[in-house]
């Protein structure tokens, strides 16, 4: 029978008690990484971290609560579930949104900055009127807008959220943008085979083909600064050489 050293019988002892500690350790280790960890997915999801506040400014027309309601991204919801590109693809589909923005901020809120369209014109689309931005979008259907360009030219069926394409109705607008307020809320116009013609302020402007549209504008304004006769047939198909027709009515004849 071997009898074990009592200093071989100690040094072993001790080394088995540091194995021990150390597994110990990691143990513990293990169990405070995973306190930490539920802890940390708990506070995430909890009230303390989820969206206690939703901003939004510059919305009148547009329902932008709605298509974050539609989300499930509202107040309540957890922060860290809420995509604040998903809130603006949502917010982008409604036609009066010209642009937003939204922001999402910890521990927990939601700022949305909306900028809408303004209506602008009157464009006829088959047998109605539709009320169009002043880049061609699509706004609404109802009765012509007061005091704004009235462009008479069928865009065809369309409705709110559509951009029109139409070279024609997009020049009308180009012109009228580059009027005076003043002169492109009296403004009409019209089609002549491939061109545009206009009333406007009394006279008749030949526009032709829609292009130079705002050289257009601009070369008209100049003529009504001069004086031109009430009644004139303006030629702006040449913006750089335009042309004046007084059209004088003709004589009644003698009895």
């Amino acid at each position: 029978m071997t009898v074990m050293e009592p200093k071989l019988a100690e040094r072993r002892k001790g080394v088995s008690e540091d194995h021990a500690r150390r597994r110990l350790k990691r143990i513990l280790v293990v169990i405070v990484v995973l306190i930490v960890g539920v802890g940390a997915i708990w506070l995430i999801r909890s009230p303390v971290l989820s969206i206690r506040s939703v901003e939004i400014s510059g919305a009148e027309l547009s329902n932008p609560e709605g298509a974050i309601a539609d989300l499930s991204m509202g107040q309540g919801t957890p922060t860290i579930d809420v995509d604040a590109s998903a809130i603006e693809a949502a917010i982008a589909v409604d036609p009066w949104v010209k642009d937003v923005s939204v922001t999402v901020s910890w521990p927990g809120s939601i700022a949305v900055t909306v900028v809408e369209y303004t209506p602008y014109a009157s464009v006829m689309a088959a047998d109605r009127w539709i009320a169009v931005a002043d880049d061609g979008a699509v706004l609404s259907v109802g009765d012509p807008l007061i005091a704004s360009p009235r462009i008479e030219i069928d865009a065809g069926p369309v409705s709110a959220g559509y951009d029109i394409t139409n070279p024609l109705i997009v020049g009308a607008l180009r012109f009228s943008t580059a009027l005076s307020p003043d002169l492109a809320s009296q403004l009409v116009v019209t089609t002549d085979g491939d061109g545009l013609v206009a009333m406007l302020a009394g006279h008749t402007i030949v526009l032709g083909r829609p292009v130079d549209m705002e050289e257009k504008a601009i070369v008209f304004m100049a003529l009504i600064d001069a004086g031109i006769e009430a009644g004139s047939q303006v030629n702006l198909i040449a913006p750089l050489r335009p042309a004046v027709d007084n059209l004088q009515p003709l004589p009644e004849p003698e009895e």
